[in-house]
């Protein structure tokens, strides 16, 4: 996998892009963290200085001059190390202390002092002193500045090594990502690239991720399903369509050919025109029920949906298809609930071909005393429409075969019908979102579909 691919990829970019703002909003953070404490250390320094002076100034107030001498010479080996200055001048000269020089200004001040103990490279030669006077003399005490120092250095050191396990760790789940991502993509590359060489059941390995790229995969699946179906039928659809127009046609041209026979004997030719006119009618219903069923599952019906009650178009339809079942010598029994409406939303015209498909094909292949049942229900949340009938069932091996246009388990074909009946119920249900199975009624079969609720 090429390297370039990984780290011009989406996730990796998407990282790249957190992690350049995370570092800006490191440095800024850190760059107010760190004004803060430098400010927070020099209010704690002045404080302790003048604490320190004031200490002093005291001692001098109830001693005398005398005594606060004597103490800075007591406490002068405490201040060896040249952290603290601490130092009592008479005009300028240094009577006690370790401040050679005595500092200019008055009050706090910021800056070098004169420090008798030796500066180390990595110390600090900036302090913060006090300097005033005292009874005739000049006071001073300060303290070095190596704390601020310290503290800086130690913030960013924290800072940096911070931002750089954040970002390095930031940046090798980039990598990581990208590389998944890619790896991804390049199976849905070949699986297309499988699909325009003509291999039908090529698909996009599913690994049951919830990634955006792992729901475009499934999604194109079930595209690709599709199109193998549509691909699938379209080869198989010209040599059904040849066989079952075959009969028709050669009766119509029979019928025609009477006619004219008729006509040259100067008989009525009417019964054979009628014959040929049934004929064609026959396979005007065959093209046009192809015709719906491919603009269907192209997508290019033009349907408009709206709020349909199954409720309504069920009874209806149930009250026209028991008087056909009648005549069949079968009957037909209804189950919806009058309480609910079971609105789904739908085209009215698809719902009512579906539902008279179902019942046309129960009264079709249905024996004599066949008992067909048409129940609405509820299925966890879903619209559920159930045809059963008890006729003779279809194998469990045959189910999927139904779907296909033209296919008929009766190779004679001596049935009524096209073989375009389940198969443009299974168009008209995935045109609605929905799902439909085929199961053993024991004996018969059982027709569920399964359509998204409104409510």
């Amino acid at each position: 996998m090429d390297r370039g691919d990984v780290l011009s990829g989406a996730a990796f970019t998407a990282v790249l892009r957190s992690a350049i703002v995370f570092l800006l909003i490191l440095v800024a953070v850190g760059w107010a963290a760190l004004t803060y404490v430098q400010n927070n250390l020099q209010t704690e320094i002045r404080e302790d200085v003048k604490e320190h002076w004031d200490i002093l100034a005291a001692d001098h107030q109830t001693e005398g001059a005398d005594s606060v001498v004597e103490t800075i010479r007591h406490v002068r080996p405490l201040y060896v190390s040249g952290v603290r200055a601490l130092a009592i001048f008479d005009e300028g000269r240094r009577l006690a202390g370790n401040v050679i020089t005595q500092p200019p200004g008055e009050g706090f001040q910021r800056g070098p002092l004169d420090h008798e103990a030796p500066l180390s490279p990595a110390a600090s030669n900036e302090f913060i002193y006090y300097g005033g006077a005292l009874g005739g003399r000049w006071l001073v005490v300060g303290q070095r500045l190596d704390i601020l120092q310290h503290a800086r250095e130690a913030i960013v050191r924290t800072l940096a090594l911070t931002g750089f396990i954040v970002v390095l760790s930031m940046l090798a789940l980039g990598y990581f990502l990208s590389r998944r991502s890619l790896s991804r993509l390049r199976e849905i590359e070949a699986a297309l690239e499988r699909t325009s060489e003509g291999d039908t059941g090529a698909r996009i390995p599913e690994n049951g991720g919830d990634t955006q790229i792992d729901r475009m995969a499934r999604e194109m699946n079930r595209h690709l399903d599709r199109s193998s179906r549509l691909m699938t039928t379209t080869r198989n659809t010209a040599a059904a369509v040849a066989q079952d127009l075959k009969s028709p046609l050669g009766r119509a041209y029979l019928a025609l050919g009477r006619a004219q026979d008729q006509l040259t004997v100067g008989a009525d030719p009417s019964d054979a025109l009628f014959d040929a006119q049934d004929e064609l009618e026959q396979m005007r219903g065959v093209f046009d029920a192809y015709l719906q069923l491919s603009l269907i599952e192209a997508g290019t019906d033009n349907a408009r949906f709206e709020r349909v009650g199954m409720s309504a178009l069920v009874r209806d339809l149930a009250e026209t298809y028991s008087l056909v079942a009648e005549d069949a010598g079968q009957s037909l029994v209804t189950h919806v609930d009058d309480a609910d409406d079971y609105e789904i939303s739908g085209n009215p015209q698809m719902l009512h071909r579906l539902v008279v498909n179902l019942l046309q094909n129960a009264v079709n292949y249905g024996p004599n005393g066949n008992r067909i049942c048409m129940e609405l229900t509820r299925q966890s949340g879903d619209v559920a429409l159930v045809v059963t009938d008890h006729g003779p069932g279809i194998p469990e091996t045959a189910r999927d075969a139904l779907f296909q246009p033209f296919y008929r388990l009766d190779p004679s074909r001596t049935k009524p019908g096209s073989g375009l009946g389940l198969a443009l119920v299974r168009a008209i249900v995935e045109r609605h979102s929905g799902t439909i199975a085929l199961h053993d009624n024991d004996p018969g079969l059982r027709v569920e579909m399964r359509f998204p609720s409104l409510r």
